[in-house]
């Protein structure tokens, strides 16, 4: 295939700023190892914007292509995987070396799994994160059986939907927790029941049939000690996101009272096998699970941006070349 002779990109030249697009050379695999995906979809994530804010472990000599993930088709490289469609994802992806935020982008082949040629490009570029975050909560970390109550935080939340989505299908009663009646909207049908804010009335419901089993917390802060009460003596709490708040103030007396075992993720330490990604991927494109994803074309990334920083988008974002 003939190698273009110039592409867009995103380059982030100040921290705390929103890349610029602009045109550069395209990039080339530097080795066998490696190769060169022409980007149809990039998401654009929390982490995206926490890396281009200059405040995170990784700060890139500048100017810099920021993008985490991307789905596209490889052009260059590896014989075997020409012409396959595959999720650019790691290796320091958009972190040390430049991203997916780009027409075409040149990562280690340790860096792309072959992903089905009919899945849509922006749900794929986006869900890994989410749909593998979710799998762990109900499955590795919660283990989440048939007949338990379940209550999910920020449940119309990308991580949070697909968690209500997978507990009830390890036929888990799912209680489903947002902040308003706006977001009551975006919760899976799969949820149960729908419990808004956390008032006296949402505690109340909470605590009914005796309590919840297995808290999923995604969005952090006080969840925890506002819901401890309405948990069951030796439940569970997965603690998973702390968009809500980054510390955690608990009465210790209660929390031994109600014996509750308190379950940190870490998604960097866990493995998950590639028979489970692409499961989740299938189920995802066959509809059997659901996925808010919202595109912006690749030349309206500010507003991608703005939208993710103000969060006024429901579920994934991404952008479409």
């Amino acid at each position: 295939m003939e190698q273009e002779s110039v592409m867009l990109a995103a380059r982030l030249h100040h921290w705390n700023t929103t890349p610029t697009l602009e045109e550069v050379t395209p990039p080339a695999p530097a080795s066998a190892d490696e190769v060169t995906v022409a980007v149809e979809a990039a998401a654009v994530t929390h982490l995206d914007l926490t890396l281009t804010s200059g405040t995170f472990a990784y700060r890139p000599e500048l100017p810099f292509t920021p993008g985490t993930a991307g789905i596209g088709t490889v052009v260059s490289g590896d014989t075997a995987l020409l012409g396959r469609r595959v999720l650019v994802r790691g290796a320091g992806i958009g972190l040390e070396r430049p991203g997916t935020w780009a027409e075409q982008v040149t990562a280690p082949r340790a860096a792309v799994r072959t992903i089905p040629d009919h899945a849509d490009a922006a749900l794929a570029a986006t869900c890994y994160s989410p749909m593998t975050t979710g799998w762990a909560a109900v499955d590795t970390v919660g283990h989440i059986v048939k007949g338990e109550r379940v209550l999910v935080t920020g449940a119309s939340g990308a991580v949070g939907s697909l968690a209500v989505q997978l507990a009830a299908q390890a036929g888990a009663h799912v209680l489903a927790l947002v902040r308003d009646e706006a977001k009551a909207a975006a919760v899976p049908a799969a949820a149960h029941e729908i419990l808004i804010g956390q008032g006296p009335d949402t505690l109340a419901r909470a605590a009914d049939s005796g309590g919840i089993d297995i808290l999923l917390d995604t969005v952090g802060g006080d969840t925890l000690p506002t819901f401890l009460t309405a948990m069951r003596p030796g439940g569970r709490a997965v603690l998973i996101g702390y968009v809500a708040g980054k510390t955690l103030s608990i009465d210790l007396p209660s929390l031994l009272a109600r014996d509750v075992t308190l379950l940190p993720m870490n998604m960097v330490r866990r493995h998950v096998p590639d028979e489970v990604f692409h499961g989740l991927l299938n189920d995802l494109t066959d509809r059997r699970l659901i996925l808010n994803t919202t595109t912006y074309p690749f030349d309206h990334l500010p507003a991608a941006v703005e939208a993710r920083h103000q969060g006024t988008v429901a579920g994934t974002l991404a952008v479409t070349m």
